[in-house]
């Protein structure tokens, strides 16, 4: 019973850790979908290629895709 628990409370706990990430890259999706199209979209999305391009192309996007890059860079930081 002990180890059930445990275990439970180690799922609930990874699930709630996560969720902030899952939100994060929910919101890049959001606002730089766009941005992607137009400056990226040559490119796998999930590959390092497209973060290169978006680095490159940095000032080139949207302000809201900007925003949402940061935001999701800090919380790779703290995570």
């Amino acid at each position: 019973m002990l180890l059930r628990s445990t275990f439970l409370l180690a799922l609930t706990t990874s699930a709630a850790l996560a969720q902030p990430v899952l939100a994060d890259r929910a919101v890049l999706k959001q606002h730089c979908t766009g941005d992607y199209l137009t400056y990226c979209g040559n490119l796998s999305p999930d590959g390092p290629e497209v973060q290169a391009c978006f680095r490159q192309n940095r000032s080139k996007l949207s302000p809201d895709c900007q925003a949402a890059i940061t935001s999701y860079m800090k919380a790779q930081r703290k995570g």
